[in-house]
């Protein structure tokens, strides 16, 4: 009865160490993945401070590309107007679209 009691408290301790060495190596992989999500903070927050300065020049880029935009689609509009007049020019004289 001595030895399984022995046996017993041996398997106890090892159970103990091994999740005590578990527990560790989860602790340790957690402190590392903390230490890297706050590097990527510091990293936001700097990227946020560098580019605050530009909000002003982006939003007249913008503003000055939708011009833009809008100017593209009235030739657009004009240019399908021409391919349309185009093509009944192009019936009347027989001519079919090449490739």
């Amino acid at each position: 009865m001595q030895l399984l009691t022995w046996l017993t408290v041996i398997y106890l301790a090892v159970l103990v160490v091994a999740l005590a060495v578990s527990l560790i190596a989860i602790f340790i992989y957690l402190w590392k993945i903390g230490s890297a999500l706050a590097a990527v903070e510091r990293a936001l927050v700097q990227t946020k401070a560098n580019t605050q300065p530009l909000k002003g020049h982006i939003e007249a880029i913008n503003g000055g590309l939708v011009g833009v935009r809008d100017g593209l689609m009235l030739v657009d509009e004009h240019l399908a107007s021409t391919d349309e007049s185009l093509n009944f020019v192009a019936d009347r004289l027989g001519i079919g679209e090449t490739a």
